[in-house]
């Protein structure tokens, strides 16, 4: 374990910052409600159709489902998550609106004023059998959940991490001295990737492992019942730290002090950055942890390209219009360019599942009805819908195109299936899911 200083040029900012960058639009929450807009994700309004007829459908709304207000829709709230746990089994959570119960002693307390009461529930296919559920608390509104390829899956709540099975049952996985802001796995799914924010005062990045087998990077310092002003005034304000930790042992690897939460795009070796080389060319690196940097590539565009690590050895670099369309290029390790896919201007806020041993990604987008950029606003008016597409990784070949309804711009409605064979996307009140051609095994990536 040793603590290490990121790129100088690293393309790992604040996440609310990137995606705004990256999209060149304003928040949608910014902007007034009109009595004209229309009804946000409506496949039937928008004209927005799946590329194939899906093979099975699960109706949402007699397992408690009701799409969420639109006053969400801006803010990246996460509301849903839809994964697959295996091929024949789905993960869908959702959050369950209404009044809070809390005991005498926790009423009025900030933390507990921001619960959310989240519905799990394990549909077999394809009738959507319910054979496990749970109800869950989480206590802010970003990504709580996120599936492992060997039907687990990781549930995060204030400083815990929790490892959860298809019977639901949670077991300790990770305690931290202070909030978990957001984690992400490396395509091969050997590290994690944690920012936190903690207290600056006896917080270190060590780990401990506890009899229970959860994992404790550092200790807390004690709470103190009565703190004066003075006091108050003069405590040191908190930090971030930016953890890279195993998933096989949960010890800390790496770690860093950074400004604010981040994405990292890593991978078992270290990880990828955009450094700006002149004007509006920007040099792909990857960055070993223990060693030296290598270019990949260099990229013409008008934003910092936002970089996803989609298998070992490979990276989307999406650029954003010099003039024209964006633009997903697949780099590898051994400098290649493998493909390159136009994307309409029209299209923002990507996000990204992979499965990258099933040679697979999907990602989803907001469908505009006119392209827009930083100075231009944007209203509900504008909005078409969102349209999920899973990629060949091999080749960049489109093998479906689907909406997605109600518009949930902080993700969760979609998902890949571990052998890449079928797709789920929420969509006009039921799980839609589709079954895939298997993807191609030549031309391949290295590492894939």
């Amino acid at each position: 374990m040793r603590a290490w200083r990121l790129g100088r040029g690293l393309a790992i900012v604040a996440l609310a910052a990137a995606v705004v960058a990256h999209a060149q639009v304003p928040s949608l929450a910014a902007q007034p409600e009109t009595k004209s807009k229309k009804k946000h994700g409506d496949a039937a309004k928008t004209g927005l159709q799946p590329s194939q007829t899906p093979a099975y459908t699960i109706p949402v709304t007699p397992l408690g489902f009701a799409p969420p207000a639109q006053f969400y829709l801006g803010r990246r709230v996460a509301q849903v998550s839809l994964n697959f746990l295996d091929d024949e089994h789905l993960l869908f959570t959702f959050r369950v609106p209404g009044l809070i119960p809390r005991d005498a002693a926790a009423a009025g307390a900030a933390e507990n004023a921001r619960e959310r009461r989240i519905r799990a529930l394990v549909l077999a296919l394809p009738n959507g059998q319910v054979t496990a559920e749970a109800l869950w608390s989480v206590h802010d509104q970003k990504r709580y959940l996120w599936v492992l390829e060997d039907g687990h899956f990781l549930l995060r709540d204030r400083n815990m991490v929790q490892r959860g099975d298809a019977g639901l049952t949670l077991e300790p996985f990770l305690r931290f001295p202070g909030a978990v802001d957001y984690l992400e796995l490396d395509p091969a799914q050997k590290l994690l990737v944690t920012d936190t924010t903690e207290p600056a005062a006896g917080t270190n990045a060590f780990a401990t492992t506890s009899a229970s087998g959860a994992v404790t990077p550092g200790t807390p310092p004690t709470a103190k019942a009565n703190v004066t002003t003075e006091e108050a005034a003069n405590r040191p304000e908190p930090q971030a730290l930016l953890r890279i930790l195993s998933m096989d042992t949960r010890s800390v690897e790496l770690f860093s002090h950074v400004s604010s939460t981040v994405h990292l795009p890593v991978d078992g070796e270290g990880y990828y950055e955009a450094l700006r080389s002149r004007g509006q060319s920007w040099e792909i690196t990857h960055q070993s942890f223990r060693g030296p940097s290598r270019l990949l590539s260099r990229l013409d565009s008008a934003c910092t390209p936002l970089l996803d690590a989609v298998a070992p050895g490979a990276v989307l670099a999406t650029t954003c219009p010099v003039n024209g369309d964006f633009k997903l290029t697949l780099l590898t390790m051994d400098q290649q360019r493998l493909w390159e896919v136009n994307q309409p201007a029209t299209r923002v806020w990507p996000l990204l599942g992979v499965m990258p041993k099933a040679g697979r990604f999907a990602r989803s987008v907001i469908e505009l009805t006119r392209s827009i950029n930083s100075i231009t606003p944007i209203d509900f008016e504008d909005l078409k819908g969102q349209v999920v597409q899973v990629f060949d990784l091999a080749t960049g070949k489109i093998v479906l195109t689907a909406p997605t309804a109600p518009i949930l711009d902080g993700g969760g409605n979609f998902a890949l299936s571990p052998s890449g064979r079928r797709a789920a996307v929420l969509n006009d009140g039921a799980i839609q899911v589709f079954d895939l051609p298997e993807a191609p095994t030549t031309p391949k990536p290295p590492g894939i």
